[in-house]
């Protein structure tokens, strides 16, 4: 028993002597201050109690005292802490001297409200034209403030490394390899930035031709190559209004207008900003930032973000007024990502028996951006000839431009970071790397010559059962201008091989123009909705589709297409076919049976006019997709070449994507109309997503998909001509569950309707579309915070029955495939 209380007394001493005790009292008559807060940063480590005192454990190296009716105090920790306390004087009345109260000031508010309000009018395009130029630097590095210790920290290492005797150093390094590339990198950023990146563009605006962006010049440390992608990202808020002041978002932080002051000879309203987290441990403060707006326009004039945890980042734009429209003038961005950390410990003076005591060295690394716009023309004359083309154009890569464009001249470590880096990138062949994740973006695998298409891998549908399969395609690395591919599939249900054959001819390096030659032997959902020219993610949506569906066909094709794109808004494909079809499920067509030879052709346009592209050597990459989307597919059955079908189908896609205080709105309005004699598949089947015909827990189970219906059963419902909508709406606020992720709702509804002539025509069993189908739906994403979204619908109207459970479906939405 006495060892037990020496031991827990031990512990109590250790664990008292450890904290830090503070004590605050009034500085007029040194009495103690009851219930003082005391932060680190906009965390409350506790209050003091009757005494004034309180214990308190933290790493910070500065705390915050505040107190009601008392001066904030700010104080280095020491072990032991005696904090005097200013009390507040009548007449003060600033508002940062006043515990601030846990909603918005209605003021600040109202003001936001007209900020959004004229956002439009005072935007750049609203004018009839512009063009202007911009200067960007990004770069990674430590702290600026600790460059020299950082540098002095590594001679000293390397000293102390050099010491190490060689064989057991280099025993150590053939078992890590990864631990040679760190220490080059180690060595190449003592005396360089870690990446350094200098970019000079041009921005044209034309209300007659639309948008066009011009890459001057761009010089990436370590590449030799551009980074496509890497051209198109825009990090500074140029053409959208910070996240901070969006509606949906209104509710994550609370506003107070703070003052009214002269900027730039224009009165300014101030309004401070600060993310809620947890109302009762924020300290009340604290600030997030400040919006400063010009009171005669609502214009926002200038915007600076600090992230809640010190040192972790900030942002600051600056905007000016030119002809009444305020145009993006400055903006600096620092951004924490990680640490570097060393270890330190002294493991050769250890005495025997003792174990090593680990000792870390760190410096954080952060990501610098500087965006300088400058040489503004306002509504000048503007040529259809400058506009032609995709949205975004590299004229230059080699940096030989860029000294005319920098804003100020490159610092030595900046100046070294090309050579450095370019070395130590060159060495470690991280360019091929780098270009295998960008190839992720397009949906591909890459390695070296060849691009895995991962939608071919694995796949599922209640005909093939498992599939699994791989596809694979010869990139520019293999030719510039061929580029031919395959895949193979295995469904384990059917125990039938699936394969197709490929070759892209490429007939420009400006823009796309490509010739195809195909072969395929597959089998195909019946009356599936068109996907010609939907790009890669809304492919991947509709993956899991047919989870529930078995009415396929086999399809045996001979093709030929040409794919084309008019302008940077419209592109068109036209595609002529050869195929021998036959239906895998109980069917016949008339008096013709159920296999059927057709020729064919079909005419496929998408109009994508707020579209931006950039063309890159792996074809076009769309770098930022806007509303509205357009598609439209026409085919036609001859009776020639040996076909037995004559035939007309078009279908139609529209989609259209808005925010309004309500939030944003998702709209999709799609239909078609086919004619002529033509088997079940070449109609339309209402993409159903749920099993009628299995009592089991997962027959309403689903994913979201592009045009799908959740309650609707697979393969049931078939028409020749049909309408259908869906409409759904993010509703504009955000919460937290369980982590630091935000959760949203998103509200569905969708309907269709439909007819089928001759329905004798088609022996199977199916129903017709002739009434009006109803479902509506709600999705909790991000469910509990984690990486996936919860729904479910219910089915409506006519087409409901008595039974909960047909009626009913849920959806389970991956954010991956999302």
């Amino acid at each position: 028993m006495s060892k037990l209380l020496s031991t827990l007394f031990l512990f109590s001493t250790v664990f008292f002597f450890g904290q830090t005790q503070l004590k605050v009292i009034n500085k007029s008559n040194k009495q103690p201050i009851h219930n003082a807060a005391v932060y680190c940063d906009d965390e409350l480590l506790g209050k003091t109690d009757f005494n004034g005192n309180l214990s308190l454990k933290t790493k910070c190296k500065k705390v915050e005292i505040l107190a009601s009716n008392y001066e904030d105090v700010s104080a280095d920790v020491k072990k032991s802490m005696e904090i005097s306390m200013q009390p507040l004087s009548e007449k003060m009345d600033n508002i940062d001297k006043v515990i601030i109260s846990d909603k918005s000031d209605p003021k600040a508010l109202r003001i936001l409200d007209e900020v959004n309000k004229r956002a439009k009018e005072n935007s750049p395009k609203s004018l009839d034209s512009y063009n202007f130029k911009s200067y960007s630097k990004f770069s990674i590095d430590v702290d600026k403030d600790s460059i020299d210790a950082y540098k002095n920290f590594l001679a000293v290492r390397k000293d102390s490394l050099s010491k190490v005797d060689k064989k057991d150093l280099k025993q150590k390094e053939k078992d890590k390899k990864d631990s040679l590339i760190a220490e080059d990198f180690i060595s190449a950023s003592e005396e360089s930035q870690m990446f350094l990146w200098e970019k000079a563009t041009e921005y044209k605006y034309s209300k007659s031709f639309g948008e066009k962006t011009n890459i001057i010049d761009n010089r990436m440390s370590g590449f030799k190559n551009p980074i496509y992608e890497a051209l198109a990202i825009n990090i500074s808020n140029l053409d959208r209004i910070p996240r901070q002041l969006r509606p949906e978002n209104r509710k994550l932080f609370n506003f107070y207008l703070s003052d009214t002051l002269q900027l730039d000879g224009r009165k300014t309203y101030l309004i401070k900003f600060k993310e809620i987290t947890d109302k009762k441990k924020q300290n009340p403060r604290k600030f997030n930032g400040k919006i400063y707006i010009d009171s005669e326009t609502y214009a926002l004039k200038k915007f600076e973000s600090i992230n809640k945890k010190q040192n972790e980042g900030n942002i600051v734009s600056v905007w000016k007024p030119i002809n009444g429209k305020w145009f993006l003038d400055s903006e600096d961005i620092k951004l924490k990502m990680g640490d570097q950390s060393f270890d330190t410990s002294k493991k050769d003076s250890l005495k025997p028996g003792e174990k090593p005591k680990y000792n870390q060295k760190k410096f954080g690394n952060y990501l610098y951006v500087k965006n300088r716009f400058f040489d503004f023309d306002i509504n000048a004359e503007q040529k259809a000839s400058e506009f032609k083309g995709y949205s975004l154009e590299m004229k230059n890569s080699d940096g030989s431009l860029l000294d005319k464009y920098r804003t100020d001249s490159l610092t030595a470590r900046e100046s070294a970071t090309y050579t450095k880096i370019d070395s130590f990138v060159q060495k470690n062949d991280f360019e091929k790397k780098l270009n295998t994740l960008t190839q992720l973006m397009r949906g591909n695998i890459r390695y070296k010559m060849i691009d895995f298409d991962i939608t071919k891998l694995f796949s599922y549908d209640k005909y093939q059962g498992i599939r699994l399969g791989a596809g694979l395609k010869l990139n520019e690395n293999f030719n510039k201008t061929f580029s031919p591919d395959g895949y193979f599939g295995y469904g384990f249900k059917d125990h039938t091989w699936k394969y197709g054959l490929g070759l892209d001819v490429k007939l420009s390096d400006k823009r796309t123009s490509v010739f195809r030659l195909d072969y395929v032997d597959d089998v195909f959902a019946a009356g599936r909705f068109s996907n010609n020219m939907w790009d890669m993610m809304m492919k991947v949506s509709d993956m899991n589709l047919d989870l529930h569906n078995g009415t396929f066909y086999k399809n045996q094709k001979w093709g030929a297409s040409f794919l084309y794109d008019i302008s940077n808004s419209l592109s068109m494909k036209i595609a002529v076919n050869k195929e021998k079809q036959k239906a895998l499920f109980d069917y016949q067509y008339k008096n013709l049976g159920n296999s059927f030879d057709n020729t064919s052709a079909t005419l496929s346009l998408k109009f994508a006019p707020n579209d931006k592209n950039i063309m890159t050597p792996s074809g076009k990459y769309t770098y930022e997709k806007a509303y509205p989307q357009i598609f439209l597919n026409y085919e036609k059955g001859f009776e020639a070449l040996g076909g037995d079908l004559d035939y007309n189908r078009l279908d139609a896609l529209i989609i259209h994507q808005f925010r309004s205080k309500l939030g944003y709105t998702n709209i999709k309005l799609f239909g078609g109309i086919s004619s002529g004699n033509a088997p079940i598949w070449k109609n339309f089947e209402i993409a159903g997503q749920n099993d009628a015909n299995v009592d089991h827990w997962y027959s309403n189970i689903s994913t979201p998909s592009n045009l799908g219906f959740a309650t609707m059963p697979s393969g049931t419902f078939f028409a020749d001509k049909f309408a259908a909508f869906k409409i759904s709406q993010s509703l504009p606020f955000r919460f937290k569950t369980i982590g630091a992720r935000y959760s949203s709702i998103e509200l569905e509804y969708q309907a269709a309707i439909g007819n089928l002539k001759d329905r004798e025509n088609h022996q199977f069993q199916f129903q017709i579309l002739d009434h009006y189908y109803q479902e509506v739906g709600l999705m909790w994403n991000r469910f509990l915070g984690r990486s996936f979204g919860v729904g479910f619908s219910y089915r409506l109207g006519y087409y409901q029955t008595s039974q909960f459970k047909d009626n009913f479906g849920i959806k389970i939405k991956f954010s991956l495939l999302n």
